[in-house]
């Protein structure tokens, strides 16, 4: 996983908010915490006008179904620079099996990209010219070129935007290199509560014994302010008291509370 993710409530249709944020998150789109914590773990902020529409619906599916996904999406930062991003939705579950978090990680591969098409265009140099030139032409005779096409112009021409903006920024190469252990499939993690069990020999400070308990002591309490200076008043010294065995008990009941 990368550190640049976010946490979403899986528990929450429709709108699966964030609830947390991670530090790398912030700094790769720009947006402050406090703006972040306000949305939903789909990340629709990031959304620009060359966000393919697809990968919008894919990301929708994921969440609504609780699946994992793995796409390259274009996205676009606070001040409105675009990249490619490598967004990793995985659901985590809990000791239930029911799923009650997304972990939504981005990984900028923007620099991977044109280095793709770079080696695209070497392969192919004179490719890009007849695209410009046969616009016109391929649209009147074609009027269905495959939607892949389209996608590949558009991506071109997305890339040719951002390479201006990266050679001029030569400390983030390093930070731009494409793991080569991206699309491996990760396990779903899972996150068990420990069970907390409540020793023998304790007493809560709630529930039916403890309410019984109570009332046997201020019963035995207001036997001692009642019955105890009563007999001392009016009972003679020789006699042997009729409440003996009660006294007895109540002192027991003292000791024990």
């Amino acid at each position: 996983m990368y550190s640049n993710f976010v946490l979403g409530n899986a528990q929450v249709p429709n709108l699966y908010p964030i609830v947390y944020c991670s530090d790398g998150f912030c700094e790769l789109t720009g947006f402050p915490r406090a703006h972040i914590m306000q949305k939903g773990c789909a990340c629709s902020f990031l959304f620009g006008e060359e966000t393919s529409e697809e990968h919008k619906k894919s990301i929708e599916e994921s969440l609504e179904n609780k699946t994992e996904l793995k796409l390259e999406v274009l996205l676009y930062k606070r001040n409105g620079i675009p990249f490619w991003c490598l967004l990793d939705i995985v659901p985590i579950k809990n000791e239930k099996h029911e799923v009650v978090l997304f972990l939504a990680s981005h990984k900028d591969v923007t620099k991977s990209k044109m280095d793709e098409e770079e080696e695209d265009n070497k392969s192919s140099p004179d490719s890009d010219g007849e695209d410009d030139m046969d616009d016109d032409e391929s649209e009147g005779d074609h009027p269905r070129l495959p939607a892949s096409h389209y996608q590949r112009r558009r991506s071109r021409a997305v890339l040719y935007q951002l390479s201006g903006h990266y050679r001029r920024s030569v400390s983030m190469k390093s930070k731009l290199k494409l793991n080569n252990n991206l699309l491996h499939s990760s396990s779903l993690p899972e996150y068990k509560a420990a069970t907390i069990k409540k020793p023998r020999f304790i007493l809560s400070h709630y529930g039916a014994f403890k309410t019984c308990w109570d009332w046997l002591i201020l019963i035995a309490t207001f036997y001692v302010a009642i019955v105890v200076p009563y007999s001392a008043s009016f009972r003679e010294s020789n006699d042997t008291p009729a409440t003996i065995y009660t006294d007895v008990f109540v002192e027991i009941v003292f000791i024990i509370g």
